[in-house]
């Protein structure tokens, strides 16, 4: 009996198209179990309603009743969690709605398996070796911005003026292991308009809390070059007069 090409071809055609829509179907699941969205975790059964809610109108927290620190709050709660509770949920809970007995409890249970959740995920990308301090800095805020509204963004993280040099000096080194051939005039532009850019019109509040040691770090860095040809008395000087001249360039 003469066996009909047609009908084969047609066969393993419909065989290939099910074998690719059966691999996206299962490499969409992967993805989707792999890498799920920060919010999603952000709620167990009893606080995703008072979580999704909070979207919309996370100024309660600002309220009458609520702590006036929210983060240390949180913090001592998950404290107790871990060394008082060992670690039970279920206690953390009960014991927010025995403090706080109307809505607010609820609220609150909302607010810190959020932020329990933030603080996971926090860690697994602090204890990653392939990222350099300046890109953990980076995707730790981007979890922020996933994860919790703009209000409550602000009171769990409100803007310091340390901060800013943090960051700054984490971007020169990033910066500088990224180009380790650079020259010090491309690093020094480099930090400038990084600095400006972080310090905008708070430049005089950050500059009082910069660190005694900020600007040796920075000059440091960017002449890493130059600093290594000289004796230790002729590092002192030139460290003194490259910080000033840092000074300077970014003040005018």
């Amino acid at each position: 009996m003469p066996v009909n090409k047609k009908k084969i071809i047609t066969f393993l055609f419909i065989l290939i198209l099910l074998s690719l829509l059966l691999g996206g179907l299962v490499y969409f699941l992967f993805q989707k179990k792999t890498n799920p969205d920060p919010k999603e975790s952000s709620y167990d059964s009893r606080s995703e309603v008072y979580w999704q809610r909070l979207q919309n109108r996370p100024e309660v927290l600002q309220g009458p009743g609520y702590p006036s620190d929210l983060r240390d709050f949180l913090e001592t709660l998950r404290g107790k969690e871990s060394y008082l509770w060992e670690g039970d949920r279920d206690k953390t809970y009960a014991f927010l709605l025995e403090t706080y007995s109307d809505e607010r409890g609820h609220v609150l249970y909302a607010v810190y398996v959020a932020f329990m959740n933030w603080k996971e995920k926090t860690q697994e990308v602090e204890t990653r070796d392939d990222l350099s301090s300046y890109e953990k800095l980076t995707a730790v805020n981007r979890l922020s911005e996933e994860i919790f509204p703009l209000v409550l963004r602000q009171l769990l993280f409100p803007k310091h003026p340390t901060k800013p040099p943090v960051w700054l000096l984490s971007f020169l080194e990033d910066y500088i292991q990224k180009n380790p051939y650079s020259y010090s005039r491309e690093r020094k532009r480099i930090f400038l308009k990084k600095k400006a850019e972080l310090y905008q019109k708070e430049k005089w509040e950050i500059q009082s809390w910069e660190s005694p040691m900020f600007f040796r770090q920075v000059v440091d860095l960017i002449y890493a070059r130059e600093l290594l040809e000289m004796s230790e008395e002729e590092r002192t000087s030139y460290r003194s007069a490259k910080q000033e001249e840092l000074k300077v360039d970014f003040w005018n």
